[in-house]
């Protein structure tokens, strides 16, 4: 495919999300067709029938969370041979993924692209020996999706797989792409406030990795002051970014990245469409991040340390 060729996009869901990752790729000149089980939300209801009538190059998975592996199952069913992008998490529980045909397929953890995370990447080893790191986000959630009533939401449903650990799992994404698996890990969490959920609000985990001897995650839907933070001590420093301001600090040095809310889905979908596996998130790694939320579940529940 030539730069700038329009490629025929088939999007799986007409909820938010879905919604903006077609205007999205609309806006990138691609052809869009919106498949959806609620009745005349999309031109069809299922990936079958859509694959029937129409040849795509590339799908997105942006249904419930609860719903993505029969959308998969769906797609390898019908013998879909293009290129797949599924929304974050991948997975609500770990399962083993139907055998498919696929030309390219990742997991929408579209931060990776923000240029103060790519920034971070460059910078952290000048830093030595990492001794701890901090990741930390909070938005209140009635706030998220200003046009529905939160309490309707996915994120307020068990069944739809939502809670803030799932949600929000862009950290656990970033923890490992910077500091590897973990070794050893505990947690703290559950529905602590009186939002009208019935999901998880409120966690905190820490754990040890690869290269991280105290790396700590703390995630909620209570913050009325929207932050989303990222600190990590080592030898020769300390290096801050804030991925809502932009502001990235390395010990007296600054710089700060000024980018719209749409720049890393749209960095995200570039990749896919090139079939570029430098930044994406691969199924593997989707999957290491459903097997340590499971982890992290277990943890708080028995209130102990899992070993990996």
């Amino acid at each position: 495919m030539a730069p700038g060729s329009s490629v025929k996009i088939a999007i799986v869901g007409a909820g938010s999300i879905g919604s903006r990752h077609a205007q999205i790729l609309r806006d990138l000149r691609h052809e869009v067709v919106v498949v959806s089980r609620r009745s005349g939300a999309g031109k069809y209801e299922k990936i079958s029938n859509a694959l029937k009538h129409e040849k795509f190059e590339y799908v997105v998975v942006a249904s419930k969370t609860s719903q993505h592996f029969n959308d998969l199952r769906e797609l390898s069913a019908s013998k879909f041979s293009g290129k797949v992008l599924v929304e974050k998490p991948i997975l609500t529980s770990l399962k083993k993924l139907p055998k498919n045909n696929f030309d390219f397929a990742a997991v929408g953890y579209n931060l990776r692209f923000h240029p103060a995370i790519a920034w971070l990447s460059d910078t952290l080893p000048q830093l030595g020996d990492i001794s701890s790191a901090n990741f930390y986000v909070g938005q209140y959630l009635p706030t998220w999706r200003k046009n529905d009533k939160y309490q309707n939401s996915s994120s307020a449903m068990i069944a739809n797989g939502g809670g803030v650990l799932r949600d929000l799992s862009h950290e656990l994404d970033l923890a490992q792409y910077f500091f590897g698996d973990w070794s050893y890990l505990t947690s703290s969490g559950g529905k602590f406030s009186n939002l009208e959920i019935e999901t998880d609000d409120t966690w905190s985990i820490l754990m040890q990795t690869k290269t991280c001897p105290a790396l700590s995650i703390q995630m909620n839907y209570l913050d009325r002051i929207k932050q989303r933070v990222i600190t990590v001590n080592g030898d020769k420093g300390t290096i801050k970014i804030d991925l809502i301001s932009g502001l990235s600090q390395f010990n007296e040095r600054t710089q700060v990245f000024n980018v719209d809310s749409d720049h890393t889905y749209l960095a995200e979908h570039k990749a896919m469409i090139a079939k570029d596996s430098k930044t994406i998130c691969s199924i593997a790694e989707a999957l290491n991040v459903v097997k340590t939320i499971e982890a992290i579940e277990i943890a708080s529940s028995k209130r102990k340390w899992i070993k990996k």
